[in-house]
């Protein structure tokens, strides 16, 4: 990766990753990323079409005293799509 600050949580570690995916790649469909701050919940997504979205989501959760990723991927008409990670993101934090 090229040479980057110092980072301060997951989020910017995924992006540092995204950038450095994208200079890289020169891909047709750039990846994206987004999260939320303190790093529980990291996406990759990317749009193959006009409409459509492609999320990678990734929750850490602590599931019987030990730290876990859950990783689930989503794909389909972008706000419905989004809507599904968001609710299945929330599902895994115990948020309702």
């Amino acid at each position: 990766m090229t040479e980057q600050g110092p980072q301060k949580d997951a989020m910017d570690v995924l992006q540092a990753f995204v950038d450095d995916y994208n200079a890289r790649a020169h891909a047709a469909i750039r990846l994206g990323s987004a999260g939320e701050a303190g790093g529980a919940q990291l996406r990759l997504r990317y749009s193959p079409a006009e409409g459509q979205v492609s999320i990678f989501h990734m929750v850490a959760v602590n599931r019987d005293g030990r730290a876990a990723i859950l990783v689930q991927r989503f794909e389909g008409p972008t706000a419905d799509t989004a809507v599904q990670a968001g609710l299945w993101a929330s599902r895994q934090l115990g948020r309702r």
